[in-house]
């Protein structure tokens, strides 16, 4: 899993590329832990246009994010789910509290 990164009008898009798995998600948390830590955005969106896998490691590391993020008074987001893992999110409750946008 690789992620990049885009900076606009107060918030960060996070594009994520890989399976958010124990492997993916143990690659890029320090990296993401970090841009949080040092960013004052009022919101992060992660783009998962190009996870086609979630697991319940990619599940714990969303919530992670969540708390972190929540800490510092910002929202996190997420767009362009493809089927599989929106259906992994429904089921889940994710979106009971990382909102899906457009």
């Amino acid at each position: 899993m690789k992620a990049e990164y885009s900076f606009e009008n107060g918030e960060i898009t996070v594009f994520l590329h890989g399976d958010l798995d124990e492997y993916g998600a143990g690659k890029i948390k320090d990296e993401i832990d970090q841009t949080i830590s040092s960013h004052p955005a009022r919101a992060f969106v992660f783009d998962m246009k190009d996870v086609a896998f979630v697991d319940s490691t990619g599940l714990g590391f969303l919530l992670g994010r969540y708390k972190k993020l929540r800490a510092k008074r910002a929202e996190l987001l997420v767009k362009n789910v493809n089927p599989q893992v929106d259906k992994v999110f429904k089921t889940s409750g994710v979106y009971s509290f990382v909102p899906k946008i457009d």
